[in-house]
């Protein structure tokens, strides 16, 4: 266990005993709709975070594109951040501290799921190998020298675990009753898959269980679209997008555009890969949109909840 282990342990557990001493007693009923709506897209952005590490782990250990040891940090020190914010509060931003004990515990057992993941993203190369034989069988480990499959499995883990938190937010978002509950809890769904598909494609660019990750591949892209649908059908989203709402609904109008343009220009690169078409695809351009589509879904979830609040009031 290496020396800054514990001391996380305790900074955890310093945090959990506030956030459960701000929350005791009549403070829970004090929360507003909207606090909770905004500690359930906090949580929702963990299963984004999870895969993206997974995604520059690939690219790194790969020496694929421009990805470096400081970017699984930066992305491991805002996971860092959601978790302390969800645990303790933050109350600038509007995100209350765990105010149930199934939260508490769900907090706990992400936390648990995020430890080994967070050791091997901020590693050095000698830790890295260090930790490979800490954690993983020897013969592990020759079959997947860079322990892609292993990194991979813990990120799913944390994947996981921030589903079981997402699904404790939601259930309390939707009893406050305000429609936009359904966004919050799909918006850091999109932005999982989107970077899903990303690592995905790399995968099968780089020739690894070719046909197992081009199934994967197929299954992510068809999630997205079945997710884009139902947007599409959701009565919430299309009063939100309403150009006779303002300037503000236009503008979110004009962003939903755009991010499906870009999706459209990924799927150019997803399908030259489906053709085995490598000599074509374009593993720069295809990360550069996949960014761009991250950063508005988040800007089109932040817009949803300004109209949500301006519509329902809090």
């Amino acid at each position: 266990m290496d020396a800054s282990a514990p001391t996380r342990i305790g900074r955890r557990a310093v945090l959990l005993t506030v956030a459960i001493a701000f929350v005791a007693g009549p403070a829970a009923a004090q929360l507003l709709p909207w606090e909770i709506t905004v500690a359930e897209i906090e949580a929702g952005r963990l299963r984004g975070l999870a895969e993206r590490l997974a995604k520059q782990n690939l690219l790194y250990q790969l020496r694929l594109g421009d990805v470096r040891k400081s970017d699984l940090v930066e992305t491991s020190d805002r996971i860092d951040r959601i978790l302390a914010s969800l645990e303790q509060g933050s109350p600038s931003y509007s995100v209350p501290a765990a105010w149930t004990p199934e939260i508490r515990d769900q907090l706990e057992k992400v936390d648990a799921a995020w430890g080994p993941v967070r050791r091997i993203a901020t590693a050095s190369a000698y830790e890295t190998f260090r930790l490979s034989r800490e954690y993983v069988p020897r013969e592990d480990r020759i079959g997947d020298p860079l322990l892609l499959g292993y990194f991979d499995e813990l990120c799913e883990e944390l994947v996981a675990e921030s589903e079981r938190l997402l699904d404790l937010y939601h259930r309390e978002c939707v009893g406050t009753g305000l429609e936009v509950c359904a966004t919050a809890h799909t918006s850091g769904y999109a932005a999982m898959l989107i970077e899903r598909t990303a690592k995905e494609a790399v995968y099968v660019i780089a020739g690894i269980d070719g046909e197992a990750n081009e199934k994967s591949l197929e299954t992510t892209i068809a999630a997205y679209r079945a997710l884009r649908a139902e947007n599409q059908a959701s009565p919430f989203f299309a009063a939100a997008l309403d150009p006779s709402r303002g300037v503000s609904a236009r503008a979110a109008a004009e962003l939903l555009a755009s991010l499906r343009s870009d999706w459209d220009a990924m799927q150019v690169q997803f399908r030259l890969l489906a053709a085995g078409d490598v000599a074509n695809f374009d593993l720069p351009a295809m990360l550069a949109i996949h960014q761009r589509l991250v950063d508005k879904v988040e800007r089109m979830t932040a817009a949803l909840v300004r109209y949500a609040s301006l519509a329902y009031g809090s």
